[in-house]
């Protein structure tokens, strides 16, 4: 497992408010809708969107552009999701297989919400959901999301998830 367990980054984007009115226009999926769809067979709690890149280009490039503002960041792609999880998701500690993952809070503040990174089954670093908030984590740290809220994307636990974009490297 890579070395690195999570960089956090507050303030990423200079505008919030105006990127939240974007991301709030994103179409979003059940999982069933989602795997049907798209030809997938993924499991997560909550909705998700199409990968940015085809759902909202424009999108997809303000946060490439803030991301790609942190040095160690720079010039790497990832596939970008709005992922919304009101109170009723059930979460669980799972992996990802991309070396490199992240998520960006979207919605305002909730302290009682955030991200745990787990070393076996105890939780060695707590992130809280502070809006406008980046983690970047390594993907094969185990990982949970908790103290969803909400009943609508509007005001519940409303993310954009990032996973690096593979492919480039898979073709050198």
């Amino acid at each position: 497992v890579d070395p690195m367990i999570a960089i956090q980054s507050d303030n990423l984007f200079d505008r919030m408010t105006k990127v939240r009115q974007q991301v709030l226009k994103v179409p979003l999926f059940r999982i069933d809708e989602y795997n049907q769809q798209f030809g997938r067979q993924e499991d997560w709690p909550g909705e998700r969107s199409d990968v940015l890149s085809k759902a909202d280009p424009e999108l997809n490039d303000v946060i490439h552009r803030a991301v790609n503002q942190i040095p160690m960041f720079t010039g790497l792609k990832f596939n970008c999701f709005v992922h919304y999880r009101g109170a009723d998701a059930k979460d669980w500690i799972h992996t990802d297989v991309e070396p490199l993952a992240g998520i960006i809070y979207i919605n305002p503040t909730n302290v009682e919400s955030g991200t745990r990174l787990y070393n076996d089954k105890d939780c060695v670093t707590d992130i809280k959901y502070v809006q406008n908030r980046l983690i970047m984590y390594s993907g094969g740290y185990p990982h949970q999301g908790y103290g969803h809220f909400g009943s609508s994307k509007e005001q519940g636990r409303l993310t954009v998830n990032l996973f690096l974009d593979m492919t480039d490297a898979e073709s050198q």
